[in-house]
């Protein structure tokens, strides 16, 4: 595929991404063939179909050989795809999605924290303590991009210092859920970020320590916090024998 077919697929895909996450193109739903989508998109087949696979692959779309391409249910799909974020978030993310990608969070990144504790060696030390400079740093700078990246680095690296391959791949996918819930979650003044950036240091300092039962509430009292202020007044009764 050369660079022009790719960009006017991706621009295709992207137009139909949101036409189907608005509710313009409804669920079950077949869709325009490749033609008719051709002479509306006035592009190729080619870069169509290049399209239409890609929602196919992303779970928005069921393609059928020789028929019409369906739009699926919303649990279908990819969640998890960087690309599907992005559109949902360009629509407007909804509240209810942003609760429960921080009740994924406590669910999973606790337990992480604590098997980082056990596992962490020094250049896991040294890549979540250069990742908390640069939260500090951005705090001190007024610089949410640098706070959000140094946020991202900081619970990466704490998943890579368990040193599991299959939570690094979970990991992998949740990377772009958890910079969404950061820009969900990250305080308008930066100067408000002093709590949580003592809380990741705090975290830090119990994972150096491999103080493992300090480490897994650490990182629960991280995501608390954050729910406690932007999602939840309170946990809903419904997830409270979670926490």
């Amino acid at each position: 595929m050369n660079k022009l077919t790719a960009s006017v697929s991706e621009s295709i895909t992207r137009d139909l991404a949101l036409r189907i996450i608005r509710g313009e193109l409804a669920v079950g739903m077949p869709i325009a063939g490749e033609n008719e989508l051709a002479q509306q998109y006035e592009a190729s087949r080619t870069s169509v179909r290049n399209a239409l696979q890609v929602l196919g692959a992303k779970g928005m779309l069921l393609i059928q050989a020789k028929r019409r391409s369906i739009v699926t249910p919303r649990e279908q799909w990819s969640f998890l795809d960087a690309d599907v974020l992005s559109w949902l978030e360009d629509v407007g993310i909804e509240s209810e999605l942003v609760e429960q990608l921080m009740l994924t969070r406590l669910i999973f990144e606790p337990d992480v924290a604590a098997m980082a504790a056990l596992n962490a060696n020094g250049n896991d030390l040294a890549a979540i303590e250069n990742a908390l400079h640069a939260m500090q740093s951005g705090q001190q700078k007024g610089s949410a991009a640098q706070f959000e990246q140094g946020d991202l680095a900081f619970h990466t690296a704490v998943l890579k210092a368990c040193h599991n391959p299959f939570l690094s791949s979970v990991g992998s996918a949740l990377s772009a859920a958890m910079l969404l819930s950061f820009k969900h979650t990250l305080e308008e003044d930066l100067t408000l970020t002093q709590d949580a950036v003592q809380q990741h240091r705090d975290l830090f300092e119990a994972i150096r320590l491999k103080q493992v039962d300090q480490a897994r509430q650490c990182m629960r009292h991280i995501l608390l916090s954050a729910a406690h202020k932007h999602i939840w007044r309170e946990i809903p009764e419904k997830y409270q024998h979670f926490f």
